[in-house]
């Protein structure tokens, strides 16, 4: 089990917020290397969306394959948007780690763009994660898949982790996925709520 460094994590239940709902769970600590958080879109651009997501959470799975790709083409490539995904990993003390260790090794080699696409292949494969799995999708994007799987044995990336977790406890974050517009939560993730709340923004 993944609590060599931590002293506890509980599991948590799920709540409903209309079509896409969230995950709700419980704490972490230990040392790493930081890393930036991986943002996509214009650092110029006049709105900043911001997700806080768990590996192990379907509907943040839901919102990365579904929703964001809508927020991308429609706010974020125009330049409207600059968009900043946190790990708020909580849900289960094991995967809920492991997986974003996974993710930040790949961000760590290959930059943020590819990290973005390696999130997209963890989540198309939610079912079925494993450390095996974690390497053979990092070599599918260029990264070495031994480095990733290292990276997880060795919790290399939690002080940026727990950092993270720590930004979305002060946000008041308590299921995920959390989505904030400048700073504010729209009425709930989906798409229409989110594009609503960016639109007010900017009008």
């Amino acid at each position: 089990m993944h609590v060599s460094r931590r002293r506890f994590l509980s599991a948590g239940s799920i709540t409903t917020v209309g079509a896409l709902a969230g995950c709700l769970g419980g704490n972490s600590t230990g040392p790493d290397e930081p890393l930036s958080t991986p943002v996509k879109g214009a650092a110029e651009a006049p709105v900043t969306v911001e997700s806080f997501e768990d590996f192990t959470c379907k509907f943040c799975r839901q919102f990365a394959l579904e929703i964001l790709p809508q927020i991308e083409a429609n706010y974020i490539e125009p330049g409207t948007v600059r968009f900043i995904r946190h790990d708020f990993p909580f849900l289960d003390e094991e995967w809920s780690w492991k997986t974003a260790y996974a993710a930040r090794a790949v961000q760590d080699m290959q930059g943020q763009e590819v990290f973005y696409e390696y999130v997209d292949l963890l989540y198309q494969n939610f079912d079925s994660y494993s450390i095996e799995l974690f390497g053979n999708l990092a070599e599918s994007v260029g990264a070495d898949p031994e480095t990733v799987r290292t990276a997880v044995a060795d919790e290399r990336y939690l002080q940026t982790l727990e950092a993270e977790k720590s930004l979305g406890e002060e946000t008041d974050v308590t299921k995920t996925p959390t989505v904030l517009v400048d700073g504010e939560r729209p009425e709930s993730p989906r798409y229409d709520d989110v594009a609503a709340a960016i639109d007010a923004k900017i009008q």
